[in-house]
C-alpha cells in the first residue's frame, strides 16, 4: 500500500535561485509513514549521496523500536521531478519535548550524521535550493514548534550540506574518516610508523602465545544475536569502570537485533567483527554496511586477562584490513577524539548543529535548547573542565562506589 502524503496535493516550488526560469520545479510532499515508500527508498539510496543513518534500513529498525519507545512519529520529506523521479528525501521524525512537538533527524542518540538522501546531479544546487525554498518546506509541516537538528556535516562528497542555511552553531564533537585501499599493508605502513608497527607485531604474538585468536564475523543470524548481547554486557561492564551507567537500554538493544532480522534483499546491513581468545568473546567491532564503506557504530572489550595485549587494537586493525578486502572504500570512525582516530583517520569532518522556533512555544523552547547545547560544547572542548567532569564521573558513580 503507497504512503499517503500528509498534504492532499504536492507543492510544487522553483527549483532554485542558481536555475533558471524554465527550470523544472520539485514537487514537495511529506509522508507520515516509511512503509509505502521502501521501494523507492531502497532504489533512491543505491544511487543517492548519503550515509549509512539515512537508509531505510536503519530508519525502518529505529523508528519500530527505540524511535517508537521515544513516542517518534515519522515525517519524511521528498521532493521529485515533474517525471517523479527523487531529487530528495528528508527522514525526520516529531516528538514531544517540553511541551512543544519538535522535528529531528530520525535515530535519534544512535545516529552519528544527519543529512537525507539526495540526487547526485541535484546535490550541487541543493544547498541553494534549501536557503531559498527550505523554510517554505517546513512551513508545510503540521504541528512543528521547533526544529533541533543534531550532527550535520559541513561537507559531504565534496558538497556543501544540503541545509547549511539552517545551521545555527558548530557541534561539540568530530567524526573521523579514514580512505581505505585494496594494500592493506600500503595503507598500514602510511598510517602508522615502523616502530609503532613492530610494537603491534611483538603484542599480537604475545596474544597469540596467551591465548588462541580467532576473527572474524557470525556465520548466521542466531550467533549474530548472540554476539550482539554479549557485545552490549561487554560495553556496560566496561563503561561502568568510567562511571558511565545505562546507555544501551532494551530499546536500544531491540534496535540492533531488528537490524539483524531485516530480510535477506536488505542485508548487509551489519558487520559485527568479533575476536574470541580460547572461544570465549574479547572484543567486538561492530559496524554498518552502505554505500561502500564501514561505519563504525559500537565496540566492546571483554574481560582485563587480556587488556595488556591491546586486543581491542588488534581487532581494529583486523577490521580494517578486512575492510579492504571487501573492496570497501572508507572506514568512518564515528565521532569522538580519540587517539586512535587521530592516529588513522585522513579527515576529520565539523558537525553542525541547527536550532530554530518556529512558533511562540518554539522560540522559547529553542532559545533554552540553544543555551544548553553550548554550554556542553564549550565543556567538552575545555579539556581542562572536560577532564575534571570525567573524573567527578568515575568518583560518583564508578563501580568502586557501589
Amino acid at each position: 500500500m503507497p504512503a499517503t502524503p500528509l498534504q492532499e496535493q504536492a507543492r510544487w516550488l522553483p527549483a532554485g535561485p542558481a536555475e533558471p526560469a524554465h527550470a523544472p520545479r520539485i514537487a514537495i510532499e511529506a509522508y507520515d509513514t516509511l512503509y509505502g515508500l521502501e521501494a523507492d527508498w531502497l532504489a533512491f539510496q543505491d544511487r543517492a549521496a548519503g550515509t549509512f543513518f539515512q537508509t531505510y534500513q536503519w530508519c525502518s529498525a529505529w523508528i519500530a523500536t527505540a524511535g517508537a519507545a521515544a513516542k517518534a512519529e515519522p515525517v519524511i520529506v521528498t521532493g521529485r521531478d515533474p517525471s517523479g523521479e527523487l531529487l530528495f528525501l528528508l527522514p525526520f521524525c516529531a516528538r514531544r519535548r517540553q511541551g512543544c512537538r519538535v522535528l529531528e533527524w530520525m535515530g535519534g542518540q544512535q545516529m552519528t550524521y544527519g543529512y537525507g538522501l539526495y540526487d547526485r546531479r541535484f546535490l550541487h544546487r541543493a544547498t541553494d535550493w534549501f536557503a531559498a525554498e527550505g523554510w517554505n518546506v517546513l512551513a508545510q509541516l503540521h504541528n512543528i514548534d521547533a526544529v533541533d537538528l543534531a550532527d550535520m556535516p559541513a561537507k559531504w562528497e565534496g558538497c556543501a550540506h544540503p541545509l547549511a542555511s539552517w545551521f545555527s552553531f558548530a557541534g561539540r564533537n568530530l567524526s573521523y574518516v579514514l580512505r581505505l585501499g585494496e594494500d592493506f599493508e600500503a595503507l598500514y605502513a602510511r598510517k602508522r610508523s615502523g616502530e609503532t608497527r613492530r610494537g603491534n607485531r611483538k603484542r599480537d604474538a604475545k596474544l597469540a602465545k596467551a591465548a588462541k585468536i580467532e576473527v572474524g564475523l557470525p556465520q548466521d543470524r542466531a550467533q549474530a544475536h548472540q554476539l550482539i548481547e554479549d557485545m552490549f554486557e561487554q560495553q556496560k561492564s566496561r563503561l561502568a569502570e568510567s562511571g558511565i551507567h545505562g546507555v544501551f537500554n532494551t530499546h536500544e538493544r531491540q534496535f540492533m537485533h531488528r537490524l539483524i532480522d531485516l530480510p535477506d534483499h536488505m542485508q548487509p546491513v551489519l558487520l559485527p567483527y568479533c575476536m574470541k581468545a580460547d572461544g570465549e568473546l574479547e572484543a567486538v567491532a561492530l559496524g554498518g554496511h552502505y554505500g561502500g564503506g564501514y561505519w563504525a557504530l559500537i565496540s566492546s572489550l571483554g574481560s582485563p586477562r587480556l587488556r595488556r595485549y591491546s586486543p581491542g587494537d588488534a581487532l581494529l586493525r583486523r577490521t580494517i584490513e578486512a575492510c579492504c578486502g571487501r573492496g570497501l572504500k572508507f572506514f568512518d570512525f564515528s565521532t569522538g577524539s580519540f587517539d586512535y582516530k587521530l592516529a588513522w583517520a585522513d579527515e576529520h569532518i565539523e558537525l553542525f548543529h541547527g536550532v530554530r522556533g518556529l512558533t511562540p512555544c518554539g522560540y522559547a523552547w529553542a532559545l533554552h535548547r540553544s543555551i544548553v547545547l553550548a554550554s556542553k560544547r564549550f565543556i567538552k572542548r575545555t579539556p581542562l573542565l572536560w577532564n575534571a567532569l570525567a573524573k567527578a564521573r568515575r568518583a560518583v558513580f564508578g563501580q568502586g562506589a557501589h
